[in-house]
């Protein structure tokens, strides 16, 4: 074996290592802890989450913590991220970016303020979580968030089907501004559920603690945020789409056409977490 081979040896297998586990350290904190850390990253991801709903959430009538907390939600859920790192930087880290890179999926080509397109943006979180906490985790956690996010979807179809009369759309085929921001609209609802529950198969397998904790934290954002529609309006999951926005244009977070229709609700801006 050359020189060359045997210093390049050492450097690839340090690769390997910090590819599998990352920078951050293997060791986690107790498990109390850990479970806290996951709880607290559900507090913010659900605040940010409806500091970017607030105008949505207004139109549709849905509850909206943002909007009793008002410009203090944002610091709210800032406090709530910064100590959940501080319990368990690991799962804090890995549990918000895959919220992040869940949050740009539908809009991928969308432009955001950096520059970016939101896939470059998802690309960039996906690889700072990688480097941070190793492949696996971070395809854990990837599943983890999805399958929480499709059966969430799942869910919201399912209430909204049941006040809007009229025909389901085929996989795909979206009647308005939330379907093409639906998971189950976009991929049917049955393959949604499925998918959801599978990618919870994955994710428990991997880490039963982080599971479980999400999922719990999951479901108490659920109760919460599960209020009566406005009579007489739509879901988020189908609102009435602007004719003059074209297709899609709500649903990416494109504002709509001047001279649209009054009736559609506000465009969530892409990019929530």
């Amino acid at each position: 074996m050359s020189p060359a081979t045997s210093d390049l040896l050492p450097l690839l297998a340090r690769w390997q290592d910090g590819l599998v586990a990352g920078w951050l350290p293997p060791a986690g904190p107790a498990e109390g802890l850990r479970v806290l850390a996951v709880l607290l990253v559900g507090v913010a991801v659900k605040l940010m989450d409806d500091v970017l709903d607030r105008e949505e959430d207004a139109w549709t009538g849905r509850p909206n913590a943002a909007a009793r907390l008002g410009p203090a939600a944002t610091a709210y859920a800032l406090a709530a991220l910064a100590a959940a790192a501080a319990l368990s930087l690991r799962d804090a880290l890995l549990l918000f970016w895959a919220s992040y890179a869940w949050g740009m999926a539908h809009g991928s080509g969308t432009r955001l303020p950096l520059g970016l397109r939101a896939w470059q943006e998802t690309a960039a979180t996906v690889a700072l979580s990688v480097a941070a906490a190793g492949l696996p985790d971070t395809l854990a956690a990837l599943a983890l968030v999805g399958s929480v996010q499709l059966v969430d979807d799942w869910i919201d179809l399912r209430r909204e089907r049941a006040r809007t009369p009229g025909g389901n759309p085929a996989p795909g085929q979206a009647t308005g501004a939330g379907p093409a921001r639906n998971w189950a609209a976009r991929l049917g609802p049955e393959e949604a559920l499925l998918a959801g529950l599978g990618l919870a198969l994955v994710a428990a397998a991997w880490d039963p603690l982080r599971a479980v904790a999400a999922w719990a934290a999951a479901t108490g954002a659920g109760l919460a945020g599960r209020g009566p529609l406005v009579p007489g309006r739509r879901g988020r999951t189908n609102p009435t789409r602007d004719p003059q926005a074209g297709t899609g244009a709500v649903a990416s977070g494109a504002p709509p056409e001047p001279g649209g229709s009054g009736g559609s609700p506000p465009a969530r801006e892409e990019g929530t977490p």
